[in-house]
């Protein structure tokens, strides 16, 4: 099926938006039609989002488990728990996760026993062929743990014989204590012409040495990017919203929401539509929050929409449109009044819309920070950062995202 264009993507959006906004607005914008849009995206995004299966091969203590549950949100892959698939392949779900671990524990006892895994993941790989693409293996981790500093037979041999299945494969080398220094081992993997497209070094957790000397963790975030770049397009979003380290790929993921919207937005302000704009503006703006708290994993009150837009009331900076737009917003929250007639002009709502998406992000990408270190943000700090990152973008001017060289670290 050839692909939609821009044009065609941004009128379908926008007649989704029209009946969305005739279906849950009546005379006035109430707390239960926004709790409805929140689900009604969420339950789409979910729906497009697809499913991401990942295969770990290696030998019991490589630090597989480690690895799954350091790179993603949920701890897939506890030690003793998943579900018997076969004999000797368990695999790792959770409800509400787009993510699948299919594990091949066992390996390390060799002859007869070992060739049956080889087997067992042969066949799986071409049974999960046969049905939908969602539920094929869309990326082998082949794992091997750098202090044994050498390759066996064995796992040579599983490495040709994975190369016939034409599945990516990445080597993992795990509980790397070299850093950015290459070790031999290393190099001599680099030089084997193995059937891998990347060979990563990682160290999933930080490593303490002596009293003085801790390694912290480290390739992590390269494996995460090589992995997204070998998967196929419909399991990205799946595998961006489960991973949780990198946060500049959920924020790429999430603009391309916004840009949407925007154009929406604009598009909206600049034709006849049979509908009020202002409602149609919430309409995308209520959708555009929802879908940027999707792809970072934040639960977001409905509330927490109007109740930044509340917060941009009177700030400083704003041009006398936008505070036109948004004292006709604030108008049609809950409590503060009915819709209001006024008609918001296309590049005041797209600058708008705009300006929100890209300060909403950045405050996903702060919550994000936090709860990798353990923290949580407060409402309070949420609004005022919000307020502070919406002042920024609309004096800077900027259409795109600031780089932060954090989120990739």
């Amino acid at each position: 099926m050839p692909s939609m264009s821009p044009l065609d993507a941004l009128i379908q959006l926008t007649a989704q938006l029209t009946r969305r906004a005739e279906s849950v607005w009546g005379d006035s914008i109430t707390a239960e039609g926004i709790a409805q849009l929140f689900g009604e995206t969420l339950l789409e995004a979910e729906a497009d989002m697809g499913h991401c299966n990942i295969l770990l091969i290696g030998k019991t203590g490589v630090g597989k488990s480690t690895l799954v549950n350091t790179v993603f949100k949920d701890d897939l892959a506890e030690t003793g728990s998943g579900y018997p698939i076969t004999r000797h392949i368990r695999q790792y779900t959770k409800k509400d996760c787009p993510l699948t671990i299919y594990d091949t524990p066992g390996m390390e006892l060799g002859g007869d026993q070992n060739e049956a895994i080889r087997l067992e993941v042969s066949h799986l790989i071409d049974e999960l062929r046969l049905q939908a693409t969602d539920q094929h293996i869309h990326i082998i981790w082949y794992c091997v743990n750098h202090a044994v500093n050498r390759l066996d037979p064995v796992e040579m041999e599983w490495l040709k014989s994975l190369d016939i299945k034409r599945v990516p494969l990445i080597l993992v080398l795990t509980q790397y204590l070299s850093g950015s220094r290459e070790s031999p081992f290393l190099h001599f993997l680099k030089q084997a012409n193995l059937s891998v497209r990347y060979t990563i070094p990682v160290l999933a957790q930080s490593m303490q040495i002596t009293d003085e000397i801790t390694i912290p963790p480290h390739g992590l975030e390269r494996l995460i990017g090589s992995t997204l770049e070998l998967l196929p397009e419909a399991a990205h979003i799946a595998f961006i919203k489960q991973q949780a380290l990198r946060i500049d790929l959920k924020a790429t993921a999430a603009l391309k929401y916004v840009t949407g919207y925007v154009a929406s937005a604009a598009f909206v302000g600049a034709m006849p539509i049979p509908f009020a704009d202002a409602p149609l503006l919430i309409t995308a703006q209520v959708g555009m929050i929802a879908n940027i708290s999707f792809i970072f994993g934040y639960k977001t009150n409905p509330a927490l929409y109007y109740s930044l837009i509340a917060a941009l009331a009177g700030i400083g900076g704003m041009t006398l449109a936008g505070r036109t737009v948004v004292a006709n917003l604030l108008k049609m929250i809950p409590g503060i009044g009915t819709i209001a007639g006024a008609t918001i002009q296309s590049a005041t709502a797209a600058t708008l819309t705009l300006s929100i998406g890209l300060a909403f992000i950045e405050v996903m990408k702060a919550i994000a920070r936090a709860d990798l270190k353990g923290e949580r943000l407060s409402e309070d700090r949420i609004r005022d950062l919000f307020v502070a990152q919406y002042q920024d973008y609309t004096a800077s001017r900027r259409s795109s995202l600031k780089q932060d060289p954090e989120d990739t670290e």
